[in-house]
C-alpha cells in the first residue's frame, strides 16, 4: 500500500510506526509542519506550505496554535490529491486531525494521543471543534488506550464500531533488563557515583507532564535517602521550562544531585537510561496506556506514577509499582522514599513487570494489528485503486 501519514516527523510514536510499515514493504509519505530534526528513514517527507493570504488569516483570526491547525487543511489536501495514497493516517487529533478530516476521498485513520482529546478540548471551544470534527470524519480511530471506546462515546458520541484500541507495546528486544556496561558508562558521563540510587523522569520537559511536581518532591527524597540522584530527560521539551525546574531545585539546595539530559535519545539510549535508574516517575494530568510507561516496566525500572485509570491496566499499587495523587509532591516524595528503602520490592516488581510486558505488550507481535486494520479498511472503502500501489 501507499500510506500517507499526517504527523510530526519527530514524534517517536509516528516514527516507530513509519519504521515498521516501511520494513513491511509499504510505501510511506509523511506530511508535516516544519521544523524536523530526525525524520524516519525510508520515508518521503513533505512540508505542505500555506499560501501567504491563508497564513495571514490563520494567525490573525485564531489564537496560536489553532490557526495553523484549522487552515493547514488546504495545502495538505492539495498534496494528498496529487499523491493519491491508498490510505491517510493522522496522528494527534488536535494538531493533524482537522487536516485529516478534510483530506479528500481517501480512507482515514486517526490516532489520538491523549491530552488532545482529554485535556485541550476542555480548555478551548476551538480545540473541541477541531477534535470533534476529526473524530467524526475518521473511518477508524485507533490508539493504545484500551478504554478509549467508552471515553469517546461518552464525551464525543463516537460510535464504538469505528474504534480499534490495542496495546502497541514496546520492542522487547531493545527494552529489557541488562546493559551493565552501558549503565556504567552513563554513570561516568553524568558524574553519578557507582552506588547512587537513581530516579528517572522520562517524560517531556513541559508543564503538562508534571515535571514541577517531581522537582518539588526531590529535596525531601534527598534528605531521607542520602545516596539518591535524579535524572531529567528534556526530550522535545522547552529549555526555558527546564531553567525554571533548575531554579526550583537550586532554591532547595538540591541541584547538585540532579542531572539534565538535553538531547534526543534513540530507543536504545532510552533503554540504557531506564536500566540506569531503579524507578521512574510519570505524573501527567491525563494519559493513555503510555509507551513511556511500558518501556520503563519492560526494562525492570519500577513505576511510581499518578493514579490514572489507564495506568491501572498494568500497575497494581504495592505489587508491581506505586501510585500517588497527581500534583502532590509530598505524597510523591513519600512513595519514592518507600521504594528506595525496600530493595526487595524493587527486585520483585522488576521480575513481575518484565514478564508482564513480555506477555501483553510485545511490539513485535502487536504491531501487525495496525497493518490488518489498514488492509480491512482499504478493502471495505471501495476507494479507486486501493491496495494497488
Amino acid at each position: 500500500m501507499h500510506i500517507a501519514f499526517l504527523a510530526h516527523a519527530d514524534n517517536i510514536h509516528a516514527g516507530r510506526w513509519a519504521d515498521f510499515l516501511v520494513s513491511r514493504g509499504h510505501k510511506l509519505t509523511l506530511l508535516c509542519d516544519p521544523p524536523v530534526h530526525s525524520p524516519p528513514r525510508g520515508v518521503r517527507l513533505i512540508h505542505p506550505e500555506m499560501r501567504l493570504v491563508t497564513k495571514v488569516l490563520a494567525f490573525r483570526l485564531f489564537p496560536k496554535p489553532y490557526g495553523n491547525n484549522f487552515y493547514k487543511r488546504f495545502p495538505y489536501r492539495r498534496e494528498l490529491n496529487r499523491l493519491k495514497p491508498d490510505l491517510v493516517h493522522g496522528f494527534e487529533a488536535l494538531g493533524y486531525g482537522y487536516a485529516l478530516a478534510h483530506a479528500g476521498p481517501f480512507p482515514k485513520v486517526l490516532t489520538p494521543f491523549g491530552n488532545d482529546i482529554l485535556h485541550d478540548p476542555k480548555k478551548s471551544r476551538i480545540a473541541r471543534f477541531l477534535v470533534t470534527t476529526a473524530l467524526k470524519k475518521a473511518d477508524i480511530i485507533t490508539t493504545n488506550y484500551l478504554e478509549l471506546a467508552e471515553t469517546l462515546t461518552r464525551i464525543y458520541g463516537t460510535p464504538q464500531s469505528k474504534i480499534r484500541p490495542f496495546s502497541w507495546g514496546v520492542d522487547c528486544n531493545i527494552f529489557k533488563p541488562g546493559y551493565r556496561e552501558e549503565t556504567r558508562r552513563l554513570r561516568s558521563e553524568l558524574d553519578i557515583p557507582t552506588d547512587a540510587r537513581v530516579i528517572l523522569s522520562n517524560r517531556v520537559m513541559k508543564p503538562y507532564w508534571g515535571i514541577e511536581t517531581i522537582a518539588r518532591a526531590l529535596p525531601a527524597v534527598f534528605r531521607e535517602i542520602p545516596g539518591a540522584f535524579a535524572v531529567f530527560l528534556r526530550g522535545t521539551g522547552d529549555p526555558s521550562y527546564e531553567e525554571k525546574i533548575r531554579n526550583i531545585l537550586g532554591k532547595e539546595k538540591a541541584l547538585e544531585r540532579v542531572r539534565f539530559v538535553d538531547r534526543f535519545l534513540s530507543p536504545l539510549e532510552m533503554a540504557h537510561y531506564l536500566n540506569l535508574a531503579e524507578c521512574f516517575v510519570s505524573c501527567p494530568r491525563t494519559d493513555l496506556l503510555s509507551i513511556s510507561l511500558l518501556e520503563g516496566m519492560a526494562c525492570g525500572c519500577v513505576p511510581v506514577t499518578s493514579k490514572l485509570e489507564s495506568y491501572k491496566k498494568r500497575i497494581t499499587h504495592g505489587e508491581n509499582g506505586l501510585f500517588f495523587r497527581g500534583g502532590d509532591p509530598d505524597e510523591l516524595a513519600e512513595q519514592l522514599v518507600k521504594i528506595l528503602r525496600h530493595p526487595e520490592w524493587i527486585s520483585s516488581f522488576r521480575e513481575k513487570n518484565v514478564r508482564l510486558i513480555g506477555e501483553k505488550d510485545d511490539w513485535n507481535k502487536n504491531a501487525l494489528i495496525l497493518e490488518s486494520i489498514y488492509k480491512d479498511l482499504v478493502k471495505k472503502s471501495g476507494y479507486p485503486g486501493s491496495g494497488e500501489r
